[in-house]
């Protein structure tokens, strides 16, 4: 079985992507957008992002979430959109599971929408 390679997409004010893989040892869930098509959005660190993430086109995660450099600039248990070791971007609790305290997982059903609010 093969998957077809979805690009990162911008789509007037919204990025699209998908999740290809979580970074399971941590709970991250990490996207294929990458940092070029992210910032085409013209979000400046610190700045608060809407996010969707949805399975199969239903919504399971809608909420805002600081684009930030480091865990440490958020507090702890709040949410964060970072740019991740291969310069995509990922969400994450600092010192908490993202992936599972919302019940994501990867794979080609797996959407994501960022758009500034």
């Amino acid at each position: 079985m093969t998957i077809d390679y979805q690009k990162p997409e911008v789509a007037g004010d919204v990025v699209r992507g998908n999740i290809p893989i979580l970074d399971v040892q941590f709970g991250n869930v990490w996207t294929n957008i990458d940092r070029a098509t992210f910032e085409r959005l013209g979000v400046a660190k610190g700045e608060v992002l809407e996010v969707r993430i949805l399975s199969a086109d239903e919504p399971v995660f809608e909420g805002t979430m600081p684009y930030v450099s480091t865990f440490g600039d958020v507090p702890e248990g709040k949410t964060l959109l970072y740019l991740n070791s291969v310069d995509n971007v990922a969400f994450a609790i600092n010192w908490g599971n993202f992936a599972e305290a919302h019940r994501i997982a990867s794979g080609p059903e797996w959407r994501v929408e960022l758009a500034k609010p």
